[in-house]
Parts: structure tokens; C-alpha cells; sequence
């Protein structure tokens, strides 16, 4: 009979979120990669694709209000470990592990859950390959973040407010219609405007199929 949880066995410093370094010699060892993205504003440090993927997920779902990747240092009995990431939802905080096929030691689990509980956050286990099966979807969001920390320095109020009338008055949109794809640099500004109604969630668009482009519609949300 396994031993019932304890929390007691999990030390933390701080529980406030922040970016634990990874190590020189585990960046050569996990497929490692740095990237700047919106939801966490400081370069963010993945250690798998499915980590990678799963970050360009929580850019797209809206009610997601940011996430910190490895965001601190526990001590579970004498084991160091560091989580994947750190999610603040609307009505919830959450800790997350990726992990094969979702399995992790059960027991090491069990006392996660029961230390998080005390905190009120939610201790989840998300099988990569659960990540790995979207990765159209999240790879659309990692480019449309990316093309928006490029350009955060455009100011596209008015753009966005003019965006929602007509798409409301229309039903729907595509991105052809405000960028030229004959000299995109000169509608830059469109799209940069339409990209962040997508991102704050008041425009959808399906992205889990094709590639966003030009043909892509959009909808103004409910």
C-alpha cells in the first residue's frame, strides 16, 4: 500500500514565478530553444518541442492572462525539481509537467498536488503528445506572437476599432482583405491590428488545420 501524500516533503524558497536559468550542460543535453513571446514578456527558455508548442497554445487560448516557463525551485525530499510552467488562467492558477504519454511517478504526483492545494493552484500532469497533436494550431500562434513582438511599437487603435466595425457589419473577414500581399510592408499596419484582435481573443479564426494565410477567415467574436 502506496504512503498517502505529503506536502510537507516539498520545500520552495518562493513560489512567486520566475524564470529559473536553465544550465549550460542541459541546454546541449534536451532540445533546447529561447524565444520572445507576449504572455511572458522575458525570453522564454523551453527544453522540448512540447514545451515550445504547448507556450504557442497559451498564447492562443484567451483566457490565459500569462504563463512563466520553469518558473521556480522546489526540493522534493532530496530531488531538485523545477516545473514546466506556471499558467494564470481567469478563475484559476495553475502548474503544469509535460510529460510521455502523461506519466509521471505517482507518488511524486500525489505530493505535488497535495503541496500545490495548500497554495490554491492546480498541479496538472499534460501528456506531450497531446501538445505534439496540435502543433499546426500552435505554430499559426508562435508566428502570429512573433510577428507582434516585432512590431509592438505600431499604434493600431484606431485600425482595430475600424477592423471590428466592418468584420461585425460583414460576418466575417480574411486577412487578404487588409493585407496587400503585393507589398505587405505597405498594409503592415493592418495587420499588425488585425493579429492583436486575434490575440486578445475578439476575433477567432480556425488554426488548427491550416497554416494562417491570406485566405484565412475571421470572425468577430461573440
Amino acid at each position: 500500500m502506496s504512503s498517502p501524500p505529503n506536502a510537507d516533503l516539498i520545500r520552495a524558497p518562493s513560489l512567486t514565478p520566475a524564470q529559473q536559468t536553465t544550465r549550460r550542460s542541459f541546454r546541449t543535453a534536451s532540445d533546447f530553444r529561447v524565444v520572445k513571446l507576449l504572455k511572458h514578456p522575458h525570453p522564454s527558455e523551453f527544453h522540448s518541442l512540447a514545451e515550445y508548442l504547448h507556450a504557442g497554445l497559451l498564447e492562443g487560448d484567451p483566457d490565459v492572462a500569462s504563463f512563466v516557463p520553469q518558473p521556480f525551485l522546489l526540493r522534493i525530499g532530496k530531488e531538485r525539481y523545477i516545473p514546466d510552467c506556471y499558467v494564470v488562467r481567469r478563475d484559476q492558477i495553475e502548474v503544469m509537467e509535460l510529460k510521455p504519454q502523461g506519466v509521471a511517478p505517482e507518488a511524486r504526483v500525489a505530493h505535488l498536488t497535495r503541496f500545490f492545494e495548500r497554495h490554491r493552484i492546480r498541479f496538472s500532469v499534460v501528456a506531450n503528445e497531446s501538445v505534439l497533436e496540435r502543433e499546426i494550431e500552435a505554430r499559426n500562434w508562435l508566428r502570429i506572437v512573433q510577428t507582434l513582438v516585432r512590431h509592438q511599437a505600431f499604434i493600431t487603435d484606431a485600425l482595430e476599432f475600424e477592423i471590428l466595425q466592418r468584420v461585425g457589419v460583414r460576418g466575417l473577414t480574411t486577412l487578404g482583405d487588409w493585407v496587400d500581399s503585393g507589398d505587405r510592408e505597405a498594409s503592415r499596419a493592418k495587420e499588425i491590428a488585425l493579429l492583436r484582435l486575434l490575440h486578445r481573443g475578439e476575433l477567432s479564426a480556425d488554426l488548427t488545420v491550416h497554416r494562417l494565410d491570406y485566405q484565412t477567415e475571421l470572425r468577430v467574436c461573440p
